[in-house]
């Protein structure tokens, strides 16, 4: 059987657009995919991220402070000083995103059941008492949702989490 000299020259010609296809996809699909900003970032991740949207509470009338019967009887001793808040204000979570409100005042070194409830951002709570210093945070005993728990007013990074509301 005689193979046939056409025959050999098509199959080497696309052999060799097949090497070439490879080696052009390997050398220059990274650069196009960096040029069009589709593929894996430094500070992206593959792993879905919650999205959340703020939603709208209307502040409250100035609250009266609730009675201390409402209030645990093992809540600390109120810091002396001049604080941002003050027993029966309103305050707004300003954070992007939600807040713990913890059992205890501070963060480190806490059992997993310490955080009652993520307060969402622009939720607004009512400052019960406080505050407290803890794991150098400035901490506020605060009602959200008829659930009481402490809530920092900044993060440890230095972030505002609560602000006084408007």
């Amino acid at each position: 059987m005689t193979r046939h000299p056409l025959l050999i020259g098509i199959l080497l010609a696309i052999s060799l657009f097949a090497a070439i296809a490879c080696t052009a996809t390997t050398v220059y699909l990274p650069a196009i995919a960096k040029n069009l900003n589709i593929g894996a970032a430094p500070n992206r991740s593959w792993t879905p991220q919650p999205t959340i949207t703020p939603t709208f509470t209307p502040v409250p009338t100035a609250t009266p402070a609730p009675p201390a019967a409402q209030l645990p009887p093992d809540l600390p001793t109120p810091l002396p000083g001049s604080w941002t808040f003050r027993p029966g204000d309103a305050a707004v979570v300003v954070n992007n995103g939600p807040v713990n409100l913890r059992r205890a005042p501070g963060y480190k070194n806490k059992p997993t059941n310490d955080r009652i409830a993520l307060v969402p951002a622009g939720a607004h709570v009512v400052i019960l008492s406080g505050p407290a210093k803890v794991d150098g945070l400035i901490w506020w005993y605060v009602d959200w949702n008829d659930t009481q728990g402490w809530m920092a007013e900044r993060s440890s990074g230095g972030k505002t989490l609560l602000a006084q509301a408007q």
